[in-house]
């Protein structure tokens, strides 16, 4: 008697510029897709050598790789403070195909689900503040000038030190 595993197959859509909701986007621009494998270094690589040859870069994350993607923007917003920003959220399909074994007979299961998504536009040129989700960029001085608070602790101030 075979055996048959179980089997899954997930079908994204793919990054199109339809699926990007993101109002007024510019004709040229890099586009980073982040998923879960993907390494922040790597990204940030990527992102500041498509800075050298272009004005716009868009990164696209959807489901747990959302996180990753905005990690990223904040980090090149932090070491570009000329950036400008554009966010937009949507959702993507993904298909999951599920071969199971039912009364000795193979059969397919699909199902559709649907991710949250965000896209972020990163942008050295001036875009229009009235777009939604627009941040503008951050002055240099903010975080050249910033105090960082200190503060200095007793050994009374810490829990579980003997007295004496």
């Amino acid at each position: 008697m075979e055996t048959v595993k179980p089997k899954c197959v997930y079908q994204e859509e793919r990054w199109t510029r339809s699926l990007i909701t993101i109002d007024n986007l510019p004709d040229n621009f890099e586009h980073l897709q982040v998923n879960n494998h993907s390494k922040i270094r790597n990204m940030l690589g990527f992102a500041v050598k498509s800075f050298e040859h272009s004005n716009h870069l868009v990164c696209s994350a959807s489901g747990p790789s959302v996180n990753k993607a905005v990690t990223c923007a904040e980090i090149l917003k932090r070491q570009m403070p000329e950036l400008k920003q554009v966010t937009g959220i949507g959702y993507r399909n993904v298909r999951m195909i599920k071969d199971e074994m039912i009364d000795g007979k193979v059969s397919q299961t699909i199902t559709t689900r649907r991710l949250p998504s965000i896209h972020i536009l990163l942008s050295k040129n001036h875009l229009h503040p009235s777009l939604p989700g627009y941040q503008g960029a951050d002055k240099v001085s903010d975080h050249v000038n910033r105090p960082v608070p200190r503060r200095t602790f007793e050994k009374t101030d810490y829990r579980g030190t003997k007295e004496g």
